[in-house]
């Protein structure tokens, strides 16, 4: 599995696809589609995703993820609990991760592994 991580509106999508040739038509965007594309965008509104499950049925995937820690805390206590599940997830993706990729300005930078797609 490969997480790639990124803030809004870096180019996470168009890189992942630009490299692995995959199209647009093979993006999941729930966790039901996740088990059979090969490529997850929006894994940030799932912070409940059941890892394990997916990794199991879907090991290859490519998991894309916004940041959603960086920046002003929100008032709401539900959306400061909603960041703080999906900065848990993707801590727990990123150790399971053979290679986790931040994009940040259409610029991906290896923050564990080696680069997979020259």
């Amino acid at each position: 599995m490969i997480l790639v991580v990124g803030g809004l509106g870096q180019g996470k999508l168009e890189y992942v696809l630009g490299r692995t040739g995959h199209g647009p038509e093979e993006v999941a965007y729930t966790p039901e589609e996740a088990e059979t594309q090969p490529v997850f965008y929006g894994l940030e509104r799932w912070p409940e995703l059941d890892v394990d499950r997916l990794l199991q049925v879907n090991p290859g995937i490519v998991l894309i993820c916004q940041e959603v820690g960086c920046g002003v805390v929100p008032v709401e206590p539900e959306e400061r609990a909603w960041r703080e599940a999906a900065g848990r997830l993707c801590c727990r993706l990123a150790q399971r991760a053979e290679c986790v990729i931040r994009i940040f300005c259409g610029l991906p930078m290896v923050l564990k592994g080696d680069m997979i797609w020259n």
